[in-house]
């Protein structure tokens, strides 16, 4: 058992709240991992696109389901550790869970502030996809993520670029303005990739 997986297995709930947080995960997980939404974000292409290596450290921020951290923990097997980052408990006791099922002694699971990810290591790369436009002060918050990137490190961001959904009205931002937060954080744009439908997929370091 990984130390993420006993950390969530051991905080204090009542097991009235845990099973209803439980309960809305499970169903909220149905819709991350819908069928369309897997095949849409490529998810194989874009691992292998992030070309991460046994021992590295790394982190998906605002992990979900854990759809990304579970591929990534694989990659960087052996010796490497890969951090399932989220403000969801319910959904992260889900992903420490499959995480349990699979083997996956790389994963671990943290328990994000909405303002602070409370990454407990630099990390040698960060993906966030899908999770940028819900933090409400991007350009703060990127530079306290700044210092939990480990010199020559990278920063990944997959979000929509046009198409936004109904009701993200006041959550769009472009891509000059995220290269604009990055620019302050103090990080430069190495790698655009096209790939993804209505989607951005840009690489920083």
């Amino acid at each position: 058992m990984t130390r993420g997986v006993s950390w969530l297995m051991g905080v204090a709930l009542t097991g009235t709240l845990l099973a209803a947080q439980q309960r809305d995960a499970e169903e909220y997980v149905k819709v991350l991992e819908r069928t369309e939404r897997v095949a849409r974000l490529q998810v194989p292409r874009v691992v292998a696109a992030l070309k991460l290596e046994p021992g590295m450290h790394v982190l998906d921020l605002g992990a979900g389901s854990g759809l990304f951290t579970r591929p990534m923990a694989r990659a960087v097997a052996p010796g490497g550790v890969a951090y399932a980052v989220d403000v969801d408990l319910g959904l992260l006791a889900l992903v420490a869970d499959s995480a349990r099922e699979e083997g996956l002694e790389t994963l671990r699971t943290v328990l994000a502030a909405p303002d602070d990810p409370k990454i407990p290591e630099a990390v040698d790369l960060v993906l966030i996809c899908d999770t940028l436009h819900h933090i409400a002060n991007p350009g703060p918050y990127l530079k306290r993520l700044r210092r939990s990137v480990k010199p020559g490190g990278r920063v990944a961001i997959i979000d929509y670029r046009d198409a936004w959904p109904p009701a993200h009205e006041s959550m769009r931002y472009t891509e000059a303005q995220l290269d604009q937060w990055m620019s302050e954080a103090g990080f430069r744009r190495a790698e655009t990739n096209d790939f993804l439908d209505g989607l951005f997929f840009i690489i920083y370091r």
